[in-house]
């Protein structure tokens, strides 16, 4: 768990005795490419770890799936809402690739953050992260075109054009798989 060490060095620095507390809750998943890591309306209880592998975050409504995010190893993910709310999840989380998935319990979590400060520190400046990449990808939908958003994307996540299905990209920057063609033809013209 290498990556995991590299992960969170990003966000606070932790001790061998934190850093190995830490990664002995988390637990391995047996997840295939396309398998599901968490599906919408299951009750969450646990935080992934994305070791290895790209992973789409969406939600299904009326039969079509709307793609929110993608997750590129190494990550870690929580599902916040149904975790703090008590309330089934509203989304999917799918391997797009070969992965290495862990999980584990949120509440193990929280009380290794009572104990540490360091580990705490870790999983503030965490989820500050994730706010501030939600909050971007907010602004985005108010304030930019979506040829601007496919721009972003692509410039923030070069492989993404590699690994991810044009019809998954098209939806997480609110467009259709032809726009989609289009935007990335006069794109390639520049």
């Amino acid at each position: 768990m290498e990556n995991l060490k590299l992960f969170t060095s990003y966000f606070a620095e932790l001790n061998e005795k934190e850093f190995s507390d830490l990664e002995a809750l988390f637990h391995p998943m047996n997840i295939k490419k396309m398998d599901h890591v968490l599906t919408e309306g299951t009750f969450v209880k646990d935080l992934y770890f994305f070791n290895k592998g790209t992973f789409r975050v969406y939600h299904l409504k009326e039969g079509e799936e709307f793609t929110t995010k993608f997750l590129f190893s190494p990550c870690i993910y929580a599902e916040l809402f149904s975790i703090r709310k008590l309330t089934p999840t509203f989304f999917n989380i799918q391997a797009l690739t070969d992965c290495d998935c862990y999980k584990a319990n949120f509440r193990e979590i929280e009380k290794l953050m009572e104990t540490s400060q360091n580990i705490s520190r870790l999983f503030l400046k965490l989820y500050e992260h994730i706010y501030i990449k939600g909050k971007k990808r907010e602004f985005s939908f108010i304030l930019d075109s979506q040829t601007k958003r496919y721009n972003n994307l692509i410039a923030e996540n070069p492989q993404i054009i590699d690994q991810i299905p044009l019809q998954y990209i098209a939806s997480c920057i609110g467009v259709k798989p032809e726009t989609l063609s289009r935007i990335r033809k006069k794109s390639n013209e520049i």
